[in-house]
């Protein structure tokens, strides 16, 4: 539904506060008030963060809520991906209630535009993950400057297929991420990444290893040799997802360790999922054989600051070289000639 300006509306796009607990007493969206609870002390947490930056690193997410005429009807999280906080993640867009006056499309550039610009987010690059038939949010996005970088399968174990513990031959080794693996590992993503693509999410070794869990590890050659790994996704749609990576030369070794390692995974309660790139076909060719199966599609897009404001910087620059050398240029004394005149006799 388009804005419709006989219809009175007074929308907020503003930070969670305390006072909107209030709004979530209505039998509809009462569910939303323990998570709305926990964001918020997330947020005072995030508050301090922003006072001690230069003491510890930001890891809280920021929430951002719509509000029309004292209902909370959508809201955006942001999540730092790194601990330096140099790159954050936005959620897709929570809807909780219908606006009177306003669509989804333009409650979502309502967020979008205050988490951007407006939130006092201290850093240099954002990154989303939406849907690829959300065209509507896509479409949202892209005008807000987000590039597509990579499409992302998911992947789910098939529900008939039961956890069963299988015995290894020794052919490979599995191992909890440590400080040191997690070092070799982080050197294969960046590795098998575009400039562009490292520029914005900024990863170091150290942030997938604090991010570890009890899923996470490597898998490595008799020869100790890291090959392939599952290791924390950069911008995770679920709370157990891993994103599965491996060298740029293909290992043959990984056709028989990579489904003993997914199928050895005790999932319990929670479920786990799986991420690829699309362009893997040799990743996408052993999960769909080892009963796993992709259950989402979505597309990673960034926006970056920072490359814009270097940009910028290096026109200024070059700009100031070029006025200095032809200022110095003119700023010359004339030259004495070499031409000899003769004197008329």
């Amino acid at each position: 539904m388009q804005k419709d300006e006989t219809i009175p509306s007074d929308l907020l796009i503003e930070p969670l506060q305390l006072k909107h607990l209030s709004m979530l007493k209505t039998e509809n969206n009462s569910k939303y008030l323990g998570v709305f609870q926990i964001l918020l002390c997330k947020k005072w947490f995030s508050s301090l963060e922003s006072n001690l930056t230069n003491l510890i690193p930001t890891r809280n997410s920021k929430c951002i809520v719509a509000v029309e005429r004292n209902n909370i009807i959508a809201y955006i999280l942001a999540t730092p991906i790194n601990r330096r906080g140099t790159c954050w993640s936005i959620s897709e867009p929570y809807f909780i209630g219908e606006s009177i006056s306003y669509s989804r499309y333009n409650l979502l550039q309502n967020l979008l535009r205050k988490v951007l610009y407006e939130s006092n987010i201290n850093t240099q690059s954002f990154l989303i993950s939406i849907n690829t038939n959300d065209n509507q949010n896509l479409s949202v996005i892209r005008q807000s400057g987000f590039q597509p970088l990579r499409i992302i399968n998911y992947w789910k174990k098939k529900e008939s297929i039961k956890y069963q513990k299988v015995e290894t031959k020794d052919n490979y080794i599995w191992e909890k991420l440590t400080e040191e693996n997690s070092q070799q590992i982080w050197r294969i993503e960046q590795a098998r990444e575009s400039i562009n693509f490292r520029s914005i999410f900024d990863r170091q070794w150290q942030d997938i290893y604090e991010k570890r869990n009890i899923l996470t590890g490597v898998i490595k050659s008799k020869e100790n040799n890291v090959i392939a790994g599952l290791i924390p996704s950069i911008c995770p749609k679920y709370e157990y997802t891993l994103e599965l990576i491996r060298g740029l030369a293909w290992d043959e070794r990984l056709n028989q360790s990579i489904p003993q390692r997914i199928n050895n995974i005790k999932i319990g309660k929670n479920k786990c999922y799986i991420e690829t790139t699309s362009e893997d076909k040799k990743l996408i060719e052993i999960l769909s054989r080892s009963n796993w199966e992709i259950t989402e599609e979505r597309v990673l897009l960034g926006r970056s600051v920072w490359k814009r404001q270097n940009e910028y910087k290096l026109k200024s620059l070059e700009t100031e070289l070029i006025n200095s050398l032809v200022g110095n240029l003119q700023q010359q004394p004339e030259l004495p000639s070499t031409i000899q005149i003769g004197k008329n006799k």
